[in-house]
């Protein structure tokens, strides 16, 4: 099967900075391994023709694309069984920020792989669960954030142990948080490094 090209999906609208997200996570779908075992296609509602232009276009496939590399990397790393080797022993701790003062969690960054990503494990305590939406883990430049790590959900009682990658050279970066939907449009930052 032949892989699709980047240009032949993407075109070349959008700012640099896009395209050049966009073309990473193309990059890391291309080098996903399958699941073990694909679930059964759900019947889906037939689709519209969106009426906006091509550029609108390229930002939602590369969100919905960044969901789905996120959610196949997720269940490749649960399903295998494994984690990916944390070399580095870089140990990072992120406090609780506003309404979440009291939450707190610690990010194990690995080794870089031959691909240039590195393995993540999160743990996490007293951040409560959402009723809508999951947490996102940042990198964040100027405090900004600039590149999804991953998502998670808590648990109950707050807490959450996950796995997630971050696909660049974390020396580029200021430091990292987690976001969750707000109550209005935007979001919010809960953690912070």
């Amino acid at each position: 099967m032949k892989k699709p090209d980047f240009d032949e999906i993407v075109g070349t609208e959008g700012t640099p900075e896009e395209l050049a997200e966009l073309r990473q996570v193309h990059n890391l779908l291309l080098s996903a391994e399958p699941p073990p075992q694909a679930p059964e296609p759900r019947r889906r509602a037939p689709r519209r023709e969106p009426t906006f232009g091509r550029y609108w276009a390229a930002v939602a496939l590369g969100f919905s694309t960044i969901v789905a590399a996120l959610t196949l990397g997720l269940t490749l790393g649960r399903s295998s069984g494994q984690e990916g080797e944390l070399t580095s022993g870089v140990v990072l701790p992120m406090h609780g920020v506003g309404s979440a003062a009291a939450a707190r969690a610690v990010v194990r960054v690995g080794g870089r792989d031959a691909s240039g990503n590195r393995t993540l494990r999160m743990t996490v305590h007293s951040l409560p669960a959402l009723k809508k939406g999951w947490y996102t883990l940042y990198l964040i430049e100027k405090g900004k954030p600039l590149v999804a790590c991953g998502i998670f959900r808590t648990g109950p009682s707050g807490s959450a142990d996950v796995s997630m990658n971050a696909p660049a050279d974390l020396a580029e970066y200021d430091g990292w948080i987690v976001t969750a939907p707000g109550p209005g449009p935007g979001t919010r930052v809960l953690l912070s490094t």
